[in-house]
Order: C-alpha cells, then sequence, then structure tokens
C-alpha cells in the first residue's frame, strides 16, 4: 500500500500562499493580519497570463476569510512588485 502524499502549501519568504480565482491570500492564517492580492486586469500573451493591474491591501484575520478591516492598501501594475510591496507592509504590520 503506498503511502499517502502530503499536499505542499506554496509558500512566499516562509509564509504560505493561497490562490481563489483572481484573489491571492498571503500569510499566515493563524496571524490577525494577512495580505489579500485582487488581480483586476490581465491579458494573454502567447498563450500565458500577464497581470496588468493589481489590487492589494493589508486585512484584518480575525473574522470570516475575505471579510476583514482593510489597514492600507495599495495598487501596482504587475503582481511581483505588488507582492514585493505587500509582503513588506505585512512583515511591518506583524513586527508592531
Amino acid at each position: 500500500m503506498a503511502a499517502a502524499k502530503k499536499a505542499k502549501t506554496l509558500t512566499y519568504k516562509d509564509k504560505p500562499v493561497y490562490r481563489q480565482g483572481n484573489t491571492i491570500y498571503y500569510g499566515d492564517l493563524s496571524k490577525n493580519l494577512i495580505l489579500v492580492l485582487e488581480i483586476v486586469e490581465s491579458e494573454e500573451k502567447n498563450g500565458i497570463q500577464i497581470t496588468k493591474k493589481v489590487k492589494f491591501h493589508i486585512q484584518d484575520n480575525t473574522g470570516e476569510l475575505g471579510k476583514g478591516v482593510n489597514y492600507r492598501s495599495g495598487e501596482r501594475d504587475n503582481l511581483y512588485k505588488a507582492f514585493d510591496i505587500g509582503a513588506w507592509w505585512l512583515q511591518d504590520a506583524l513586527e508592531l
């Protein structure tokens, strides 16, 4: 009998990353704050979806996922820039 494979979670800077549709949740869900990235606009180039506009915010995670209070928000023209700034904001907010 083969051993059951354990599902691996995608991580970035040692924190889990979850995606549901065009929304990406980043951070430890047991903490009180998470980063939420919403892909607003994208285009297809050579069969690959390229993100053109991303809104992101630091959100309170004490209630239902996706329904918390937003503490800080921003908008960038690609996913990398939004993720980079948002991850820094989240780290800074969790240290307070």
